[in-house]
């Protein structure tokens, strides 16, 4: 049997340079454009797995959603990555990951995937419910040839990655504001 289509709408953008109420707003807006493609879907019996993605960073933005993955039974994330690299974006990667588990403290979802974050040695200490990533900067490094790309080469990509991400499988997520009663603040 066919695998469902897969659809990670990403119709509105949120900045943390952005007013908190425009912040508001675009996470509102996303959330009721997902409802509302979701019932699409469902009444006109597509085949497709609608993912919804991040449109804040911090625990509240995320806490938000709950009404929407309650509603739908959703236990998958994709989390947009792409803005926390280059220029100036120093400490990138821990503001990432801090903002995954905000996520995940929020959502108590069961499995979030990146886009855009395919890099082996930042895959490797992500939370255990980061279980999957796309990219295409790594992947066209790592499987072009003189003659372009090559599928012999995905392979050995494929489970480096695949390595990385299942290094701590098995360990427990628990909820960030389980120590201490806190939410991390970033």
């Amino acid at each position: 049997m066919a695998q469902p289509a897969i659809y990670v709408p990403d119709v509105v953008y949120s900045y943390n340079w952005m007013d908190e109420e425009i912040q508001e707003y675009a996470i509102e807006a996303y959330i009721g454009h997902v409802r509302n493609l979701q019932k699409e879907i469902i009444e006109q019996d597509f085949y497709v797995r609608l993912i919804p993605t991040n449109k804040g960073w911090k625990y509240e933005h995320f806490a938000e959603y709950q009404k929407l993955f309650d509603e739908f039974d959703y236990d998958e994330f994709a989390f947009y990555a792409v803005q926390y690299t280059g220029g100036d974006a120093g400490n990138a990667i821990n503001l990432l990951r801090s903002h995954v588990r905000n996520s995940i403290a929020a959502l108590d979802m069961e499995d979030v995937f990146l886009i855009g974050r395919l890099a082996e040695d930042d895959l490797f200490d992500f939370a255990p419910r980061v279980r999957g990533a796309t990219g295409l900067r790594q992947w066209m490094d790592a499987c072009s040839t003189g003659d372009g790309l090559s599928q012999s080469l995905w392979p050995e990509f494929q489970e480096g990655r695949e390595a990385k991400l299942s290094f701590n499988d098995g360990q427990e997520q628990r909820p960030i504001n389980e120590f201490g009663g806190r939410k991390e603040d970033n």
